[in-house]
């Protein structure tokens, strides 16, 4: 798979403190990946070094095989930009605004394209007004518009549904995702169940360093370390001993309406579902449930980071 962002080994050292430290991972191409961490993780750190507005002390970044740089123009008119404050002039026109943007990196035929992500992110019928007039949500449009007029094929989305209502939240996470039909997008967001829905690939950043980085589904696998069930058998009925299947834990148990339901973790990772199945049938138990569950992307969030709920 194409690597489109290759990190290598850097660091961003300041007076009496390292941002991060020795970092190193990879964007594949077409993907959404999302870039996680606590505050003061090193994020915007990172994420302003891939940019180009902020050099490292150590190590190199490559973004479609050419090295960033500040001084690096052909790089930056190859990706869009949309920090946790969006970089708007207040006192312009949203429509204004973005055929200025447009003009700053070239774009051929301008008017058609701002229609256009006007038209895409429902900015048109606000075209006249000024930037500093309009509500959180339509300034976040466009703080998104601005990043993707020049057409770049490289996104940098950090926390781009922060603090929006939930109709707006819907309407931008659908867009983003359409927009990886064509472009490789780096997203940060501290909404995990909004990162699960949308990527694909996965790095976690804590204290400066990189805890984990990768396909989110092997990350849930090897966070994993055994296969978990969830097991409903009949109410009132008494769950028998599954040793022959291996070691396991019964993590939690509850008696619902019609079921008695338990939470068990396998060491062994082979899905054994048809044979416990199997296995509960032949003793006479009524079969409720039986699905294998994943670890919520929080559970893992929490582990890598080392912190409490």
């Amino acid at each position: 798979m194409d690597k489109i962002l290759v990190v290598d080994k850097v660091t961003k050292e300041y007076p009496g403190r390292v941002a991060v430290s020795n970092i190193s991972f990879q964007v594949n191409k077409g993907s959404i990946h999302g870039f996680l961490g606590p505050n003061g993780a090193g994020k915007s750190t990172t994420m302003k070094m891939i940019a180009g507005l902020l050099p490292s002390s150590m190590g190199e970044i490559f973004l479609f095989d050419q090295k960033v740089s500040s001084q690096n123009v052909d790089i930056k008119n190859q990706l869009g930009l949309l920090p946790e404050n969006a970089p708007l002039y207040v006192d312009m026109k949203v429509e204004n605004y973005l055929q200025f943007v447009a003009k700053l990196h070239k774009v051929k035929n301008v008017n058609d394209q701002v229609n256009k992500v006007m038209e895409d992110l429902h900015l048109t019928e606000v075209r006249n007004r000024l930037i500093g007039n309009l509500s959180k949500g339509y300034r976040q449009r466009v703080g998104l518009a601005q990043a993707i007029v020049y057409d770049a094929p490289f996104l940098i989305l950090d926390e781009p549904t922060n603090g929006l209502d939930p109709q707006t939240v819907v309407e931008l996470r659908d867009f983003i995702k359409k927009l990886s039909s064509t472009k490789t997008i780096l997203f940060s967001s501290h909404v995990l169940s909004e990162v699960e829905q949308l990527c694909d690939q996965i790095t976690i950043i804590h204290k400066g360093k990189i805890r984990a980085s990768g396909d989110l589904k092997e990350i849930h696998r090897k966070f994993r370390q055994g296969i978990s069930i969830k097991l409903g058998i009949g109410c009132g009925e008494v769950l028998p001993d599954l040793s022959n299947f291996g070691k396991y834990e019964i993590h939690h148990h509850s008696t619902l309406p019609l079921e008695e339901q338990y939470q068990l973790t396998f060491e062994a990772e082979k899905d054994i579902r048809s044979d416990l199945g199997k296995f509960i049938l032949d003793r006479g138990l009524k079969l409720m449930t039986l699905t294998v569950e994943s670890p919520e992307l929080e559970d893992i969030f929490l582990h890598m980071t080392e912190t409490k709920k």
